[in-house]
C-alpha cells in the first residue's frame, strides 16, 4: 500500500502547485516611451535652435526623483526618451531665463507621442517673387523677417515684366508674389492707348488664374490697380474706379491704425499701431464687400481738385479668398513702415496667405 500512498501524496501536492498557478495574476510590462516637438523663436520668425525641453518624472507619491532634458536641433526639433509609461508629464521649454512652454502630456504603454507643430514662419519653406517698384520696397522687408532667397522681378522694366506676367507657367513657381507699389502699369495691367491690347488681358488673366489655383499676392500703395482690375467687387477705393489711377488721393498722414482683427491684435498685443502715409496720392478704400478681411483701419484725409475730405474707421490692410488662393492689400508702403509692429503685421498676414 506505500506506493499507493506516495502516489495520492504526489497528486495532490501536483494539483495544489497547479491551482496556485492558475491564480496568480500576470504583471503587466510597462514599456518607456518617448515626447517629441518642436520650438518656435518668440519672435515668430523662425525654429529655435538649442532651447532646452525637460519633464520631471516623479513615483506614485509626486516625488520628483529624475528630470529627463533635451535640446532643440537646428531645426527646433528635440526629443525625450526613455520616459516611464502610463503616466502624464509636464513638458517645459525654456530658452535662456524664458519659458516659452509648460504643457500636460498623457504617455501610454510604450507610446511615442508627438506634440502639435507650433506656428512659426519658415522663410526657407516658401518660394517667392517680389516684382520691384519705385515707391516700395517688399524686398528690404523680406530681408528683415529672414529671406535670403526670394527672387526679384524688375517691375520698372516692361519688357522683363511682360516676360515673366505672360506666362502663367513662371508665376506657378512662386508660393507667394509682392508687387511694390511704382512698377510699370501702362502697356501691362491696362493700355490708355489703346483699350483694345489684348496684353493686359492675357496678364490679368494670368493672375487671376495664379490665385485661384492656390497661389497668393500681396500688393501695396500704388500696385492697388492690380487689385481694382483683377477683382473689381472686392475693394472700393475713391475715385472712378474704371479709370486707372484714380484713386491716388490720399494726403499724407501720421495715424494710430486700430487693429480690427482680434486675432492679429492678440498676436501683436496691442489694438493700435502707427502708420505713416510719408508720401501723397495714395489710394485709400471706402468700403469692402463683405467677403473681405479688414486687419487695419484708420481714419484718413484725401483730396479731390480742390476740395478736402476725411474718411473715418475705412480700411488699411485686407485680404481676401479668390478661388484656392489670397490676395492682401495694404494701401500704406511697407518699407516707410518697417518697424517691428509692421514686420510682424506682415508676418501673421503671410501666416494666413
Amino acid at each position: 500500500m506505500r506506493p499507493v500512498l506516495v502516489a495520492l501524496v504526489l497528486a495532490s501536492a501536483c494539483q495544489t502547485e497547479n491551482n496556485l498557478t492558475a491564480t496568480v495574476p500576470k504583471t503587466e510590462v510597462i514599456s518607456p516611451g518617448s515626447i517629441s516637438g518642436r520650438v518656435c523663436d518668440p519672435s515668430g520668425r523662425t525654429w529655435l535652435a538649442d532651447a532646452l525641453a525637460y519633464v520631471n518624472v516623479t513615483d506614485d507619491t509626486g516625488f520628483i526623483y529624475e528630470t529627463k532634458r533635451a535640446f532643440t536641433d537646428l531645426d527646433g526639433y528635440f526629443r525625450i526618451d526613455d520616459l516611464p509609461g502610463q503616466k502624464e508629464y509636464t513638458v517645459y521649454v525654456t530658452y535662456g531665463p524664458s519659458e516659452l512652454m509648460a504643457e500636460k502630456v498623457e504617455i501610454g504603454n510604450g507610446e511615442d507621442v508627438t506634440l502639435g507643430e507650433p506656428s512659426c514662419f519658415d522663410p526657407l519653406e516658401l518660394d517667392v517673387a517680389v516684382v520691384t517698384g519705385d515707391y516700395d520696397d517688399f524686398g528690404r522687408v523680406l530681408e528683415d523677417m529672414g529671406f535670403v532667397n526670394y527672387h526679384p522681378i524688375d517691375g520698372t522694366d516692361e519688357t522683363g515684366l511682360l516676360d515673366f506676367l505672360s506666362k502663367k507657367e513662371e508665376l506657378d513657381k512662386y508660393d507667394l508674389i509682392f508687387f511694390d507699389g511704382g512698377l510699370v502699369e501702362d502697356g501691362v495691367f491696362y493700355d490708355l492707348a489703346d483699350p483694345t491690347n489684348p496684353v493686359p488681358a492675357t496678364v490679368m488673366a494670368n493672375i487671376r488664374a495664379y490665385v485661384e489655383e492656390g497661389g497668393s499676392i500681396y500688393a501695396s500703395d500704388w500696385s492697388y490697380d492690380i487689385v481694382e482690375i483683377g477683382w473689381p467687387d472686392k475693394l472700393d477705393f475713391v475715385g472712378a474706379d474704371e479709370v486707372p489711377d484714380d484713386a491716388q488721393k490720399g494726403d499724407y498722414e501720421l495715424l494710430d491704425a486700430a487693429v480690427t482683427d482680434a486675432s492679429l491684435s492678440e498676436y501683436l498685443a496691442k489694438q493700435y499701431i502707427e502708420i505713416e502715409y510719408d508720401l501723397p496720392v495714395w489710394p485709400p478704400v471706402e468700403n469692402t464687400s463683405k467677403s473681405v478681411s479688414i486687419h487695419l483701419t484708420g481714419t484718413v484725409p484725401y483730396s479731390d481738385g480742390l476740395s478736402d475730405y476725411t474718411l473715418s474707421g475705412v480700411p488699411l490692410l485686407v485680404t481676401f479668398n479668390a478661388g484656392d488662393g489670397k490676395v492682401a492689400y495694404s494701401t500704406f508702403r511697407v518699407v516707410r513702415n518697417g518697424n517691428e509692429d509692421i514686420l510682424r503685421t506682415l508676418q501673421y498676414i503671410m501666416y494666413n496667405l
